[in-house]
């Protein structure tokens, strides 16, 4: 068991999609908490308070709350590499052609974790996604 709770989603492979699903949302999640903050910075805003107060605001999320304090300390080891993330992007991108569902902002997402990926950073964790678009000024 992968999980504390299971979903009864329907047939089999639909477990899978669901799956994709939710990494897709992730993803998106990611990058726009690491432009919020990287935002945030160019306004002067301390980085250190930008990572403890947003996760714990009203928009913050799990996500943010568990990828602050690496992206605080600068580091990627990799709990979800990048690289998969990219691959679940594309799968999505697929899927959604497939099924006629245009997605504009995942497919936006997919660009960025491509070129962090080109960048050499598609084995250290999704929140190096941070470190990318820090990069990009």
């Amino acid at each position: 068991m992968m999980s504390k709770k299971t979903l009864r989603i329907g047939e089999i492979s639909k477990g899978t999609s669901y799956k994709m699903l939710i990494n897709m949302m992730l993803a998106q999640t990611i990058v726009i908490f690491a432009e919020t903050v990287l935002l945030g910075e160019k306004m002067g805003i301390s980085k250190e308070f930008l990572l403890d107060t947003i996760p714990n605001s009203v928009v913050g999320s799990p996500v943010s709350k568990m990828k602050a304090q690496g992206i605080k300390n600068d580091d990627y080891e990799a709990h979800f590499p990048l690289e998969l993330m990219l691959k679940d992007l594309n799968l999505a991108s697929i899927t959604a052609e497939e099924n006629e569902q245009p997605l504009y902002l995942a497919n936006l997402a997919k660009e960025l974790y491509a070129e962090a990926a080109k960048a050499g950073m598609g084995r250290l964790d999704v929140s190096a996604i941070y470190k990318y678009l820090e990069q990009k000024k």
